[in-house]
C-alpha cells in the first residue's frame, strides 16, 4: 500500500525568529477584530509546496536536500516589511512579513530546488518566487494598513540565520495544522 502525505519544502526557522514573529503577531492581534493565526511552531519560509505526494518520493527529495545543503552556507536574513495579499471589505486574506538579506543566495537555492524537483516529476512553479512569512489569514481590522505597519516597524530590524532545509509533512491533528519534519539538513558549505 502506498502511503500519501501533504508536504512542502521549506526553511524551518530558529527559535529566536519564531519568537520575534510571535511578538509581531501579538501586536496584530491587539488591533484586530478577527484572524486565523499561524501557530508559532509553524512559522517557516516555503520554498516549494508539493501537495499530496506518495511516500516513495522521500528518498529522492532527501538526496536533493542533502546535495543542496552541502553546497550553500547559512543565509542571513531580516524581516523587512509587513504586507498582504488580497483585501476585501477590511479583511486581508493573508498578512505576511517580507524578507531581505542574502536574497541572491536564497534565489539560487530556490532555482536549484525547482530544477531538481522537476527532474523527479514535480512541475516548476509558474509564479515568481516571493519569499515571505505568513502571520495571519482572514485578518480583519478597522485600522489603515499604513498605521498597522507603523506599529510593527520596530520589530523588523534584527538579523537571523536560515540554515535548516526541511521536507515538512502537513496534517491536521485535533483541528490544528501541524508541520512535522520528515527530512532535515543544515546548510554546511564553508567555502563559498
Amino acid at each position: 500500500m502506498v502511503i500519501r502525505m501533504r508536504a512542502f519544502i521549506a526553511f524551518d526557522f530558529p527559535e529566536e525568529l519564531k519568537d520575534r514573529l510571535y511578538e509581531i503577531q501579538s501586536i496584530l492581534k491587539d488591533i484586530s477584530n478577527k484572524g486565523s493565526w499561524v501557530s508559532k511552531n509553524n512559522f517557516h519560509l516555503t520554498l516549494k509546496f508539493l501537495g499530496e505526494i506518495d511516500e516513495v518520493y522521500i528518498e529522492d527529495i532527501d538526496r536533493i536536500l542533502k546535495n543542496i545543503s552541502a553546497n550553500f552556507n547559512p543565509l542571513k536574513i531580516e524581516l523587512n516589511e509587513l504586507g498582504y495579499f488580497n483585501r476585501r471589505n477590511n479583511e486581508y486574506r493573508v498578512v505576511w512579513s517580507g524578507l531581505e538579506g542574502d536574497m541572491e543566495v536564497l534565489n539560487s537555492i530556490y532555482d536549484l530546488l525547482e530544477e531538481n524537483m522537476q527532474k523527479i516529476g514535480f512541475p516548476k512553479d509558474s509564479r515568481e518566487f516571493s519569499p515571505h512569512v505568513t502571520l495571519v489569514r482572514r485578518y480583519k481590522t478597522n485600522l489603515d494598513f499604513h498605521k498597522i505597519k507603523a506599529y510593527v516597524k520596530a520589530y523588523l530590524e534584527n538579523q537571523y540565520v536560515l540554515d535548516n532545509l526541511v521536507l515538512m509533512k502537513s496534517e491536521v491533528i485535533m483541528n490544528k495544522r501541524v508541520y512535522t519534519p520528515v527530512v532535515s539538513y543544515k546548510l554546511i558549505n564553508k567555502t563559498r
